[in-house]
């Protein structure tokens, strides 16, 4: 079974500003849409969303909103395109990310759910052996004269 969505196809048409029916082939592409989305909206947060059962808990709106951009991205523009003409004026090119993808703004938004992303212990040295005091203009050196610092 495949995790649900963030947001439902109902929403994606409202912000579409089309119904899109549930059981017709739109509804289950839009469905596909949102999956893409939501997936990658829950790799970004490092978060799902889910409950332990398998439920979806309580989405904040600004992560419900991600993924509707980003669903209705794909949902619309299939093909990946950032131009297009008409007749023989103008020419139309695939952009570098195919597919759903997440702006920069979407990710800054996203981050604020991700909690830390790098953690845990690790040793720094700190020590590099004796060291003779300052010396004014110079770099101390071991068991040798002060090496001059231009």
């Amino acid at each position: 079974m495949a995790e649900q969505t963030l947001a439902t196809v109902a929403e994606l048409g409202d912000w579409l500003g089309e119904p899109i029916v549930e059981d017709s082939p739109e509804g289950k592409r839009a469905e596909l849409c949102l999956r893409a989305a939501s997936a990658l909206v829950r790799s970004e947060a490092g978060r799902t969303w889910l409950e332990p059962d398998g439920n979806l808990e309580p989405v904040p709106e600004a992560v419900k909103l991600v993924t509707l951009y980003c669903a209705s991205r794909v949902f619309d523009n299939r093909e990946g395109q950032n131009r297009w003409n008409i007749d023989d004026a103008g020419g139309g090119w695939k952009v570098d990310e195919a597919g759903a993808y997440l702006t920069a703004s979407e990710k800054d938004t996203l981050s604020k759910y991700a909690g830390r992303r790098f953690g845990g212990m690790g040793v720094v040295s700190t020590t590099r052996g004796d060291i003779a005091g300052p010396v004014s203009g110079y770099v101390p050196t071991e068991g040798g004269p002060p090496f001059p610092w231009y």
